[in-house]
């Protein structure tokens, strides 16, 4: 299976300037400007310069992973989707895997139950 970044396209993301400066604990009058690039949110900050920003610490992001989740229609592609995530799983929050692990271990379980 490839990577995630190349199953998840980020230039899909809609992402508003209040989201950035919450995620950055600042004041949205503080970015001069922020740009969406391949694997990374560019973010120009006053008195600061530059900023790069992972897509993996965006909700955004989650979000994509669990459609992928809720998209497997067999056990092996599910297995091999959770491996793909859980070799990322120290870019992510732990509250994320929480919560991808819970929609991974349902669909896990509705997956076993129509092979029976």
């Amino acid at each position: 299976m490839p990577p995630l970044r190349d199953r998840i396209n980020p230039n899909t993301f809609v992402i508003s300037l209040k989201q950035i400066a919450k995620h950055l604990k600042i004041n949205p009058k503080r970015i001069i400007n922020w740009q969406k690039w391949q694997h990374v949110l560019w973010v120009h900050l006053e008195g600061r310069g530059g900023y790069f920003i992972s897509y993996r610490k965006l909700e955004q992001w989650i979000a994509a992973c669990r459609t992928l989740i809720r998209g497997c229609q067999n056990l092996p592609t599910l297995t091999t989707l959770w491996t793909a995530i859980l070799k990322e799983a120290t870019r992510y929050t732990q509250d994320a895997i929480t919560r991808l692990q819970e929609i991974w271990q349902q669909r896990q379980t509705t997956l076993s139950n129509s092979q029976n």
